[in-house]
């Protein structure tokens, strides 16, 4: 006798696909992280010389404990990006195609600013090297020290965690999800 096979379930194959909410609440955390960091930053280069002994204030700092015009740049696109992120997570969440848009273009605004960082964080590196070498007399020329190469591969690493995220993005809204269909079915309207 041949079985027969149970009739699918209609609810199974009316349940819009998991995708979406995974990528937005990930891009949501990613852009509220990128936001904290930012502050983290900001907060760090701003009140860190009122936190030091006297000392260490009296003498000048060094290139790394105060913002530079490119690190204001810097902040500034960073703030804009995390937004976006945080818009884009959003719409991916409503499963609105404009999720996808905004995903690549931060995606290839991030993997430029990544490079750019990369770059500045190396002069910096070198500015910081200069700057304990005209310096001496310095407590923070006195402290250890990490070589040129172990804070090169410092930037490098802390950048290249970064680029994962937007690589990602890349290929998924890229390559894979190209279309309004591969969002799948919208949610209710009260969803978000």
């Amino acid at each position: 006798m041949e079985e027969q096979s149970a009739p699918l379930d209609p609810q199974i194959e009316l349940a819009p696909t998991s995708w979406p909410k995974v990528i937005g609440i990930l891009s949501i955390v990613w852009g509220g992280l990128g936001l904290t960091c930012l502050a983290c930053g900001i907060g760090g280069i701003l009140l860190g010389p009122a936190m030091m002994p006297q000392e260490m204030r009296d003498g000048p700092l060094p290139p790394s404990m105060r913002i530079a015009p490119w690190q204001a740049g810097m902040f500034a696109l960073g703030f804009v990006l995390s937004v976006l992120l945080i818009v884009a997570g959003v719409q991916t969440l409503r499963r609105n195609m404009a999720g996808r848009t905004l995903h690549l273009i931060w995606a290839v605004c991030s993997i430029l600013l990544t490079i750019v960082n990369v770059y500045f964080g190396w002069r910096q590196v070198i500015e910081v090297e200069q700057w304990m070498r005209d310096n001496p007399t310095s407590p923070f020329a006195k402290g250890p020290q990490m070589g040129r190469g172990a804070s090169m591969a410092l930037v490098v690493g802390l950048n290249c965690i970064g680029i994962i995220w937007p690589t990602f993005l890349l290929i998924w809204f890229g390559l894979v999800k190209r279309t309004k269909a591969s969002f799948g079915a919208p949610p209710n309207a009260d969803f978000i």
